[in-house]
């Protein structure tokens, strides 16, 4: 996590404090350094005996200072890339899409790409 502190934050940056959401310039610092997994079993892949299930994984990291990073394990895929925070609003930038999603700080529950996650 970025290390901040509230005043810091409001005499030193031009982040502000939205719905519960810390957002520093567009970086996802609420997330940053958390990881998440589906609420629901999903497809991992297939095996001889059919599609094997498993939770799905989201990470965050410290990025550039106007975005996060993202890691998204998902089926047998992984994918990574930026992540920005508006609010509640969270938009991710990976190669050749953009994945829209939500945080809900007092569920603590993160939706990402029309799946709920929880932290572990």
């Amino acid at each position: 996590m970025r290390p901040l502190t509230l005043l810091a934050l409001s005499a030193c940056t031009s982040g502000t404090y939205y719905e519960s959401t810390v957002v520093e310039q567009g970086a996802c610092i609420a997330l940053e350094g958390r990881s998440f997994q589906s609420l629901d079993e999903l497809e991992c892949g297939r095996t001889p005996d059919g599609v094997a299930r498993c939770r799905w994984q989201v990470s965050f990291d410290i990025g550039l200072p106007t975005a996060s990073e993202f890691s998204w394990h998902y089926s047998d895929v992984s994918e990574a890339g930026q992540v920005t925070c508006h609010g509640s609003s969270i938009t991710a930038v990976s190669v050749g899409r953009t994945i829209q999603g939500s945080f809900d700080p007092a569920t603590q529950t993160l939706v990402w790409a029309g799946q709920r996650y929880n932290a572990p």
